[in-house]
């Protein structure tokens, strides 16, 4: 399952959170939403959110969910699989999506995401939420048994070391930071850390070479030879030894 899933939120809005939760704000750009919307299970006695996980898919379903002060019900899940890709699927839409009213509740189908930055003025502490990236689907035609499917792709986070990094032609501009330990583009969930770090200025244009170290190898001298004549040379890695 997903990192992100470890601090999800379940929401009966029709949408799962997926940061820590800082502030209520964040809800509204971080967030994976097949159908945000007012929703209220008191209204329907057969409202019922599912939830089922096994191991590489997690999957939540809204069955039959009314809006507030409503009657029509929507059935609609949400599948997250291991290696990013997101699934939803809508089997009972009563009424186009572009038609729910937002007056008191955003609606919105698609992924957001979002990052933090904390800042001091005056002595006076602040918290800045940017939003970096937003899919948007509310437009599309979404109906009964219709599904939008997203694709995972290779991000600079994928990348674990500093040659993989630096090697990486995945259409973002990828840079190792040796402080921070991470492969990043600088805009992601973990800007905070890319900045205190000074990650900005230190991207790496050549990844430093492994040190050479020689591994202790346990080694047998035979009764009568004198530990004066062996003598120890180093090749490569390994560890020769004359007798």
């Amino acid at each position: 399952i997903p990192d992100c899933l470890c601090t999800s939120g379940l929401y009966f809005s029709g949408f799962l959170y997926t940061g820590d939760y800082v502030h209520n704000w964040l809800a509204a750009t971080q967030y994976i939403a097949p159908l945000m919307a007012n929703f209220d299970t008191s209204v329907n006695d057969n409202s019922t959110i599912k939830l089922a996980d096994n191991g590489t898919i997690f999957v939540v379903q809204w069955d039959e969910v009314a809006l507030r002060n409503e009657t029509d019900t929507f059935t609609f899940q949400v599948s997250l699989f291991k290696n990013g890709d997101i699934i939803f699927v809508y089997k009972k839409v009563p009424i186009p999506v572009t038609e729910i009213k937002d007056l008191e509740h955003p609606v919105k189908i698609g992924l957001s995401d979002a990052y933090i930055l904390e800042s001091e003025t005056f002595a006076i502490r602040r918290k800045t939420i940017y939003e970096y990236h937003r899919i948007d689907m509310k437009e599309e035609e979404i109906g009964n048994l219709t599904a939008i499917y997203f694709k995972a792709l290779l991000t600079c986070q994928t990348f674990k070391d500093c040659d993989s990094c630096s090697s990486a032609f995945i259409g973002f501009d990828c840079s190792w930071c040796e402080a921070a330990g991470r492969c990043s583009d600088g805009v992601d969930r973990h800007r905070q850390v890319w900045i205190t770090k000074g990650c900005e200025n230190k991207e790496t244009s050549e990844c430093p070479k492994p040190t050479d170290t020689v591994p202790f190898i346990p080694f047998f001298v035979p009764p009568g030879v004198l530990t004066t004549k062996v003598a120890n040379k180093v090749s490569g890695n390994i560890l020769i030894i004359h007798l």
